[in-house]
């Protein structure tokens, strides 16, 4: 018969040994990801890195970095990180696409090393409904569509993000890998590269 003592270290050993067993899936599942980007072919849709929050991020006009929610220290670290990691792994990545706030083009360029702004990247709540369905149909055509060696990566926001792999919270750093299959596409996985 099991004491009421006994029966809290059991269950705390059955915990222990469940989250080990989810790291060695999340690095496992980590590897497979990073294997997939390796062999090309796939779009890359990550959220800006690590921003101080403050009251009236995103309802300013992108261009002005001086106005702007801009990266931290923290961000300018990840967003490093992020391109180390992707060179640590062999790779190859094509075309940085990326919403045309500044948080946005800076971690496309402290990891990738360049970022070309385009306006269907914008996050959602500062356009009309209707250009934020036009938005998200381009994301998704562009997805569908891509066929390459390397890799596209698409640098947005998190209202992006969610709407479009269907998670509800997406930090700042994440990214998530698709691999288009003709017709749609089929969600990789998500690698997250936290900020310090």
């Amino acid at each position: 018969m099991l004491t009421s003592s006994n029966r809290i270290a059991l269950v705390l050993l059955c915990f222990a040994s469940l989250l080990t067993q989810s790291a060695g899936w999340a690095f496992a599942n980590d590897e497979q990801i990073w294997a997939a980007l390796k062999r090309g072919g796939t779009v890359v849709l990550l959220r800006h890195t690590h921003v101080d929050m403050r009251e009236g991020i995103g309802h300013l006009a992108p261009g002005n970095c001086a106005e702007e929610i801009n990266l931290s220290s923290s961000g300018i670290d990840q967003a490093k990180r992020i391109g180390e990691a992707f060179h640590a792994h062999g790779i190859e990545v094509g075309e940085v696409l990326t919403s045309p706030y500044c948080r946005c083009i800076d971690t496309g360029r402290l990891a990738f090393g360049r970022a070309t702004p385009v306006q269907y990247l914008m996050p959602p709540g500062v356009v009309s409904d209707t250009q934020a369905k036009l938005n998200q149909e381009q994301v998704l055509k562009d997805i569908r569509n891509y066929r390459s060696s390397s890799n596209l990566m698409m640098i947005t926001h998190d209202l992006n993000i969610s709407n479009i792999v269907l998670e509800p919270s997406i930090a700042m750093g994440d990214f998530f890998v698709l691999r288009p299959n003709g017709a749609d596409f089929d969600i990789v996985g998500k690698i997250r590269i936290g900020d310090k």
